[in-house]
């Protein structure tokens, strides 16, 4: 069979990103071939035809509307496909054929740095990844939303089992030698319903960890010489870069898990309580203490009441801190609607940041940052102006 150069171009594409749909981009239209055409059908509903019919083994096509990208990529990538987009990079007006190369490659937890629409959810973008040695497990997660990356070892596999749970990630990279680790697989894909993606560790974990940061040492992060953390890390940047195509000079801090300022809760013990998830109604969303707890206006809020749930402080100090500030609202409540209406205005601004450090923000993500700037500083002047000492003295710190 003749193979066209547009498809032989196509094929190449797909070879640089086997595990993932590709929307070859031709003319005002998103193509999809083979195996992708039928999961497009089988996923987008929409018909699949074929690119030469006359051949002895026809070519499965599907197709969408390039305008129609904002509507379909998140259906995919909702249903746990990675998507990479192949845009055309030369002009079409030229004689020779078009040049295509893929731009980036969209994951479950890299959606919302797409468009605003897809942001301001309530659940954290976290890609989680994990490393082993001799049975000693490294664990390393970014949560891109608020840019926390951390990273820790485990040398009890029940212990790596309830942070995975607590963490929720959006997405599971295990370095590829654990393809075959039955015990991870099946806790991830069959217990925590968990899509799993495998990348190769690069081959000098450091030495990429310490161009990333632009240092030469990695005392600062306090994993200087914890080789598996740092493996740990390494998997985790190598596969975003891949992906993402573009400088992640925005991340630039890395530090060790803490255990010793939270309550370490398991995960038999969040079930009982009901903290995030309800056993009875097999919801995450309605009768849990998260659900009674969250009347948060904003979505960074939201993620930060989640994190505090299951986290608990146990420093009494802080605690009484945090009790103290709740007080000086709720013995002020003219004080606190007010502030709860301007922070009505206030967008995901985590995720705005992102999207102009990727140069993908459009003119709403730069209006809705204007409006979010505009009402916390509302919030800072209606503080000082009504607030108690106690409350001007946190914000002006």
């Amino acid at each position: 069979m003749t193979i066209t150069p547009a498809m032989q171009q196509y094929y190449d594409l797909k070879e640089e990103c086997p595990d993932a749909i590709l929307f070859f981009r031709m003319g005002d239209f998103y193509e999809m071939f083979d195996d992708d055409a039928h999961i497009a059908h089988k996923v987008l509903w929409i018909s699949v035809t074929t690119r030469n019919k006359n051949a002895e083994i026809p070519t499965p096509l599907a197709w969408i509307p390039y305008h129609a990208k904002q509507k379909y990529l998140p259906i995919l990538v909702n249903a746990w496909y990675k998507v990479a987009i192949a845009e055309q990079v030369s002009d079409p007006k030229l004689k020779w054929i078009v040049k295509r190369e893929i731009i980036r490659v969209v994951t479950p937890a890299t959606l919302d740095l797409e468009w605003e629409e897809f942001a301001g959810t309530n659940s954290s973008n976290i890609i989680l990844t994990i490393v082993e040695n001799k049975e000693i497990f490294a664990l390393s997660y970014l949560d891109i939303d608020s840019h926390i990356w951390k990273t820790w070892e485990f040398h009890d596999f029940e212990w790596l089992k309830n942070e995975i749970y607590k963490i929720s990630p959006k997405e599971v990279i295990l370095e590829k030698r654990l393809f075959s680790h039955d015990a991870i697989k099946n806790i991830l894909e069959k217990k925590y319903s968990l899509n799993i993606f495998y990348h190769q560790t690069p081959s000098k974990p450091k030495e990429k960890l310490l161009k990333h940061f632009w240092v030469k040492s990695l005392e600062w992060y306090w994993i200087d010489s914890l080789i598996l953390w740092i493996s740990a890390a390494a998997l985790l940047l190598d596969y975003l870069e891949m992906n993402q195509k573009s400088s992640l000079t925005f991340l630039n801090s890395i530090w060790a898990l803490n255990y010793w300022e939270y309550m370490n809760i398991d995960e038999s013990t969040m079930r009982n309580l009901d903290l995030l998830y309800n056993v009875s109604t097999k919801s995450w969303t309605q009768w849990t203490l998260f659900w009674v707890l969250n009347k948060t206006k904003s979505s960074g809020w939201t993620r930060i009441l989640k994190e505090n749930i299951i986290k608990p402080l146990q420093s009494i100090e802080e605690i009484e801190k945090r009790q103290e500030f709740i007080q000086e609202f709720y013995n002020n409540k003219i004080l606190l609607d007010t502030v709860r209406i301007k922070l009505w205005f206030v967008s995901d601004i985590d995720s705005i940041l992102n999207r102009l450090a990727l140069n993908r923000a459009n003119p709403r993500d730069l209006l809705n940052l204007k409006k979010s700037l505009l009402s916390i500083q509302e919030v800072y002047e209606e503080i000082n102006k009504e607030g108690s000492d106690i409350l001007k003295a946190i914000i002006n710190n």
